[in-house]
């Protein structure tokens, strides 16, 4: 898995938002991550530091919250 997707997932983040993180989905869970916040095509690093910007702002974490919600929430089961 990738190392944001891993750490967030061992703290219950995705748990948290109802998705199943899997070897299968994880990949894909980053690359909407970094689509959502504006890093597509960027490495873990930068995607990274930017995800942990758009969770410290209320508005900009419920926006990310909720089209990772309606793009993986019930999958992977």
């Amino acid at each position: 898995m990738t190392c944001f997707v891993t750490h967030l997932r061992k703290k219950g983040y995705f748990d948290r938002l109802g998705i199943v993180v899997t070897r299968e989905n994880a990949k894909a869970i980053e690359g909407e991550i970094a689509r959502i916040v504006g890093k597509k095509g960027e490495h873990c690093p930068a995607i990274w530091n930017e995800m942990k910007e758009w969770m410290a702002d209320s508005g900009r974490n419920a926006k990310l919250e909720a089209a990772l919600k309606r793009k993986f929430a019930g999958r992977g089961k």
